[in-house]
């Protein structure tokens, strides 16, 4: 009796077993079943389904285009380290794929939506910034190159206004010459930057209350410059980025080339500094040196694929102010 209770079990066990084991299905129902999916937001589903055409079929004729929609999927989730490393597979796998400006682009976006208050590490606001520099140098006609200017304007302002927190740390602990030095980084670095008027206007004070009242009066002239300068720029790239981050808009679909676009990318640099601000860089530089320029990751798009020496810091990392090295790792 026992022996047949035991093979009634092991007979339900195995029949259990059977049942659960997943249906193989064809590469064109798992691709069918992704894309339904897909289409109504249901990313897991669709993660799955592409997941499971990749693993039974590699060499379908879906199978680029699935990795890509895993990488989608990912980014539409908020998944950003996932869609980080999706993307990156891409690019990796798929070298002349026709698509490279739009995953580059979503790079640069998935760490963009990442970044964080200007008191935290800036490794997501350096690596968005490099991703979208190799999209507006390897793609310049690309609808992706004016989406990326935009963006890329924004992530310098971000890396500015860091600079800046750190400038006025040091003014406010009465480091003047730690505070000078970072004020002629953003004047080098980030010029076109609100941050810039803010950080000369910082400086003056400093100045003031140092009693400098020489060196009061070149900042002083400069603030006048980058105030009206500043004005005008901060106008024209709100007005831009309003109308790019339109939460209607989907950024990892975007499709064609308009000539709007085309024509936004080839905007021309920012005017140089005028006559007082250039007095006060060259006075900082005499003191100082020239300093190292921004990170690799943003100064160097022509090399990077991916972004070299990628930052990896977690999340909103605090940035602890202090000493005279570069905070964030740059």
């Amino acid at each position: 009796m026992t022996r047949l209770v035991v093979a009634t079990l092991v007979a339900i066990g195995l029949l259990v077993g059977c049942s659960a084991k997943k249906e193989k299905l064809g590469a064109d129902e798992y691709y069918k079943n992704a894309t339904e999916a897909f289409t109504k937001e249901n990313y897991p589903v669709a993660v799955n389904n592409y997941k499971d055409l990749l693993d039974q079929y590699p060499f379908s004729e879906h199978a680029e285009e699935a990795e890509l929609q895993i990488a989608h999927a990912q980014y539409q989730s908020h998944h950003y380290p996932e869609a980080i490393a999706a993307f990156n597979d891409f690019q990796r796998m798929h070298p002349m794929s026709p698509h490279l400006a739009e995953v580059y682009y979503l790079l640069g976006k998935s760490y963009m939506d990442q970044m964080t208050t200007v008191d935290r590490d800036q490794a997501a606001s350096e690596n968005a910034h490099g991703w979208f520099r190799v999209v507006i140098e390897r793609y310049p006609t690309s609808p992706f190159a004016a989406k990326a200017r935009r963006k890329l304007a924004t992530c310098r302002r971000s890396l500015a206004e860091h600079e800046l927190y750190v400038a006025t740390y040091y003014f406010q602990r009465k480091n003047l010459h730690a505070g000078e030095n970072r004020v002629k980084g953003i004047l080098e670095n980030y010029p076109d930057t609100p941050a810039a008027t803010h950080a000369v206007a910082a400086l003056a004070d400093a100045y003031t209350r140092a009693g400098d009242g020489e060196h009061e009066k070149m900042a002083r002239a400069a603030l006048d410059e980058c105030q009206h300068a500043a004005s005008a720029e901060t106008a024209s790239n709100d007005d831009k980025d309003d109308k790019d981050d339109d939460p209607k808009a989907d950024d990892s679909k975007t499709k064609g080339a308009g000539d709007t676009l085309v024509a936004s990318i080839a905007a021309p640099a920012p005017d140089p500094p005028g006559p007082a601000t250039a007095l006060l860089l060259a006075n900082l530089t005499s003191r100082y040196g020239v300093g190292q320029g921004v990170s690799t990751a943003a100064t160097a798009p022509s090399l990077i694929d991916p972004v070299p020496g990628e930052k990896t810091a977690g999340r909103g990392a605090a940035v602890p102010p202090g000493g005279n090295e570069p905070i964030g790792g740059y």
